[in-house]
C-alpha cells in the first residue's frame, strides 16, 4: 500500500522525468528545480512521517522539526543525526552539493543552464534517497531512461550498492560507512578492496562535477562494478 507522504515527491519526481524527455536548456532547468524540491519534500515527509511508519525508535522533535522547516542544511543536519545509516549509496554532501547549484540555477534567472548529466546524477540521487528512506521501490508513471553514460554509471553503482548492503555484518561504533564496507571488501581479497576504493574516488568527483570522464572511462568503471558484484 502506497504510504501517503510520498505521493508529493513523487509527483515531483515524474513533473521531472517529463521535461527529462525533452532536451531544452529550459527543460533540463525545470526538472532539476523539480527534483530538489523533492529531495526536499522526501526528507521532510520521512523525517515528520508518523513513528508507526519506520523502523528507527527515536524521533526528531516537534520543535526540531519546526526550527528547520525553512532550512535545507539544517533538514540534512536532522536526518544525518537520527538515520544515517539508512542512506545506501548517497551521501549528505552530494544532496547539499546540488542543492547550491540549484539555488544558483533558481537565482539566475535565464543566465545559467544545467548539463544533462548532472540533472540525471540528481534524479538518481534523488530516487535513491527515496528508496532509502522509504524502504520502497520508486515507482513512477513516466519511466526515465537515462540519455548519458553518467546516468547509467550511477544508475548501475546504486544497484550494487543496494546489492551489497544487506551483505555487510554489524557496523561497528565509530567505523565510517566507507570504513565499514572496505573493511569487508578486504576480507575477499585485496583486489576487490582497490576496485571499490577506484569506483568510489571515480564516483564521488564525478558527482561533484569534479571532472568530465570520457566514455572509455566510464565503460571501464562499469566492468569494475560488475567485478565487485561477483565478489560479494
Amino acid at each position: 500500500m502506497e504510504k501517503p507522504w510520498t505521493q508529493g515527491s513523487k509527483e515531483l519526481l515524474n513533473h521531472a522525468a517529463e521535461h527529462l524527455e525533452n532536451k531544452s536548456d529550459f527543460d533540463r532547468r525545470i526538472a532539476f528545480i523539480s527534483i530538489d524540491n523533492a529531495v526536499e519534500i522526501i526528507i521532510k515527509s520521512y523525517l515528520s512521517a508518523p513513528k508507526r511508519g519506520k523502523a528507527s525508535k527515536k524521533r526528531p522533535s516537534r520543535k526540531e522539526l519546526k526550527e528547520t522547516e525553512n532550512s535545507f542544511p539544517g533538514l540534512l543536519d536532522l536526518l544525518e543525526q537520527y538515520d544515517s545509516d539508512k542512506l545506501t549509496g548517497i551521501s549528505l554532501e552530494d544532496i547539499e552539493w546540488y542543492h547550491r547549484l540549484r539555488n544558483e540555477l533558481y537565482h539566475s534567472g535565464n543566465g545559467i543552464t544545467v548539463e544533462l548529466s548532472k540533472v540525471e546524477t540528481y534524479f538518481e540521487i534523488a530516487s535513491t534517497l527515496f528508496e532509502s528512506l522509504f524502504e520502497e521501490k520508486l515507482v513512477l508513471s513516466k519511466q526515465i531512461v537515462y540519455a548519458t553514460h553518467v546516468g547509467l554509471f550511477l544508475e548501475k553503482w546504486t544497484q550494487f550498492e543496494h546489492k551489497f548492503r544487506p551483505k555487510l555484518p554489524e557496523r561497528e561504533r565509530g567505523d565510517t560507512a566507507y570504513d565499514w564496507k572496505r573493511g569487508y571488501l578486504d576480507k575477499k581479497g585485496t583486489s576487490a578492496r582497490i576496485a571499490y576504493d577506484e569506483v568510489s574516488f571515480f564516483r564521488n568527483n564525478l558527482v561533484h562535477g569534479l571532472f568530465k570522464p570520457s566514455e572509455t572511462e566510464i565503460t571501464e568503471m562499469l566492468k569494475k562494478i560488475d567485478y565487485l558484484d561477483s565478489v560479494i
